[in-house]
């Protein structure tokens, strides 16, 4: 039986959110809270259900999650981010990204579903465009390019299409900001061909008008990139961030606390990388002259 990576990436969230919460939780009296009194509450007379909740071995049902919130006595903003993450990690769970597990490595796809958790996503590559902002045919020709597959090829079609799933992110009610920061190389490499690169620059355009920030290193610049990686931010105080490397056969993460230090580094390469970038004002007009130039040449 296949196992929906996205949905437990997501139950994880959730659980140490739960657990964080509670933590932190007093009684009115000020005593802590424990996970029996929290059963407790909930009728049980052992902690097994609500343990299994802070082991992400399952989710809380409607008239439980009720339960717990006034067992937990947390704040609004707390209860309003908690039960986010329930729905949407729920949502998650009944088929979101259910699909492509057992097709992809089990890596890229806790780093879907962490970047569809995400606030904030910092994404970099070097000559191709980052894949979350890609567009179909371009997706398809550097996919193609890359592994030599012939056109039609099952596991291109299916690396596009989740490629496109990604983008849904863009169409939610509160989508993350997103800033993509890129090489000038990037606009220059004829993937697929200069009718490619024109819809892809047509479809940054249209990015970037509705709020993603695209971020160009111009040739000039005394530093550019030279692989792809990406940074999550959270909005829960107890979420810190997430590095993320792409590599040939998945993803490589780092978190904190464990890899404090590494993921300072990523943050620190990133802001110098970002310093020497042009604005967005800049980069899209950049984008807007190179386009201009592909119609002038065909």
């Amino acid at each position: 039986m296949s196992v929906n990576t996205a949905a437990m990436v997501a139950r994880e969230r959730f659980a140490e959110a739960l657990k964080a919460a509670r933590i932190a939780a007093r009684t009115p009296q000020g005593e802590s809270v424990k996970q029996i009194d929290v059963a407790r509450a909930m009728g049980r007379e052992t902690v097994d259900r609500y343990s299994r909740l802070e082991r992400a071995t399952a989710w809380p049902d409607d008239a439980e999650w009720s339960i717990i919130l006034r067992a937990l006595h947390v704040d609004l903003e707390t209860s309003v981010r908690l039960d986010t993450m329930r729905r949407e990690g729920m949502a998650i769970g009944q088929g979101r990204y259910a699909e492509f597990d057992d097709e992809f490595p089990e890596s890229l796809l806790q780093f879907v579903a962490w970047e569809d958790a995400a606030r904030l996503v910092k994404t970099c590559s070097a000559n191709t465009f980052p894949a979350l902002i890609q567009c179909e045919r371009y997706a398809e020709a550097l996919t193609l390019a890359q592994t030599g597959s012939p056109r039609g090829d099952y596991s291109v079609t299916r690396s596009v299409e989740l490629r496109m799933k990604r983008r849904e992110i863009f169409e939610k009610s509160q989508p993350p900001s997103v800033e993509a920061l890129f090489s000038e190389g990037a606009l220059h490499q004829l993937v697929g061909g200069a009718e490619v690169m024109a819809a892809q620059l047509d479809s940054l355009i249209v990015d970037a008008k509705r709020g993603v920030s695209m971020r160009i290193v111009p040739f000039g610049a005394s530093a550019t990139p030279v692989y792809m990686f990406h940074i999550l931010e959270f909005n829960g105080a107890d979420e810190k961030p997430i590095a993320a490397v792409d590599s040939m056969t998945g993803m490589t993460f780092r978190k904190v606390p464990k890899d404090a230090r590494e993921v300072r580094e990523f943050r620190r390469t990133y802001d110098v990388l970002r310093s020497n970038a042009l604005s967005p004002e800049e980069s899209l007009e950049m984008i807007i002259t190179r386009r201009k130039e592909l119609t002038r040449a065909a």
